[in-house]
């Protein structure tokens, strides 16, 4: 076993047989976490352990993933994430397992790190020093583990997002700030539009409410269902708005707000989206740069849309331009720090 936390969190390859397993509950394991794939568990012989841990004492939660992989999308690994960190805390001993105690389990236990506070990089770092290797396998892996991070942070601040009054939009006020920005810069209804990082669709219902196709994405679910239940005739769904899932040359405009700055690869999304236009269509992203350090300037934020893919014409050929968005009534309050909003034709 490799020790991540002593006591706490431990990783280590496949258990020899079933027999492993009442060993380690005598050794003090409470939970065993198996990340084998249900074929991988016939050809050990250990399609039984299971059974096997819970008579000896022990809790077992299957998280199978592909060698080399990352877990499937399913409704299911949260709750069961979330039940084995509650044990963790309480003072049970996990233990991950994969096949060589390498990949996938150092992905599990970085997921449960990071669902105990820690970020990506500290979790990896913690395991590496008790492997005495480097973790993750994959570069997917890696990805995986940062999107997964994102997403729970995000479904943390779901329940309190609106409260922002540029989030939530509940002041007629400000509501009409955003639609006189906005709703000026769109073709004509109904034309189509992609809220990427739609958060709780505000935005989107706004957009919508004007008669524009909207379909938003997020990477938090717990937004999502909140955007449904604000925009019931909105199509909402969740995933990475890095990767958006629709093929090309499918909206007339991509709208991004305050997201281009938190992904790790901007550039590359940037590319994604504007793939994501027909022709003639247009990306409106409203960032900024605030006074806690994080975000992008706007000039920032120029380069990397004038950033050449390839096969695109000269950037200079494109028409972008940049509008300081320094009306109180846009967030409800007076800023100081710099917002504004990119247009690009």
């Amino acid at each position: 076993m490799y020790a991540i936390r002593p006591g706490a969190l431990s990783t280590m390859g496949h258990p020899r047989d079933l027999r492993h397993l009442r060993r380690l509950a005598a050794s003090g394991v409470g939970v065993i976490v198996c990340a084998l794939t249900p074929d991988e568990l016939a050809e050990l012989e250990l399609v039984d352990a299971e059974e096997e841990a819970r008579d000896a004492g022990m809790a077992f939660h299957r998280v199978p993933i592909p060698d080399f992989g990352v877990p499937a999308a399913e409704p299911g690994l949260d709750a069961v994430l979330d039940e084995v960190l509650a044990a963790m805390r309480a003072g049970r001993h996990v233990l991950v397992h994969c096949w060589g105690g390498i990949g996938r389990s150092s992905l599990v236990a970085a997921a449960l790190l990071v669902l105990d506070g820690a970020s990506p990089e500290a979790a990896w770092q913690a395991i590496a020093e008790a492997r005495g290797r480097d973790v993750p396998e994959t570069d997917e892996q890696r990805a995986w583990l940062g999107a997964f991070a994102a997403r729970r942070f995000w479904d943390d601040q779901a329940a309190a997002f609106d409260e922002e009054p540029d989030h939530g939009l509940r002041s007629p006020a400000v509501r009409q700030a955003w639609a006189d920005l906005l709703l000026p810069l769109l073709p004509p209804a109904p034309a189509s539009v992609a809220d990427l990082g739609c958060g709780t669709g505000s935005l989107s219902a706004l957009v919508a409410g004007a008669g524009y196709e909207v379909r938003g994405l997020d990477l938090s679910g717990r937004m999502v269902e909140a955007a449904r239940a604000k925009a019931p005739g909105v199509e909402f769904r969740q995933g990475d708005a890095s990767a958006p899932p629709w093929p090309p040359g499918t909206f007339d405009v991509v709208l991004a707000r305050h997201v281009l700055w938190a992904l790790p690869d901007p550039a590359a999304a940037l590319e994604r989206w504007r793939a994501l236009l027909k022709p003639g269509g247009r990306l409106l992203l409203v960032e900024g740069r605030w006074s806690t350090g994080a975000g992008l300037t706007a000039d920032e934020c120029l380069a990397l849309v004038e950033e050449q893919p390839a096969g695109e014409q000269p950037a200079g050929e494109r028409q972008a331009e940049v509008r300081r968005l320094v009306d109180p009534a846009l967030w409800g309050r007076e800023v100081a720090d710099e917002r504004y909003l990119v247009v690009v034709r």
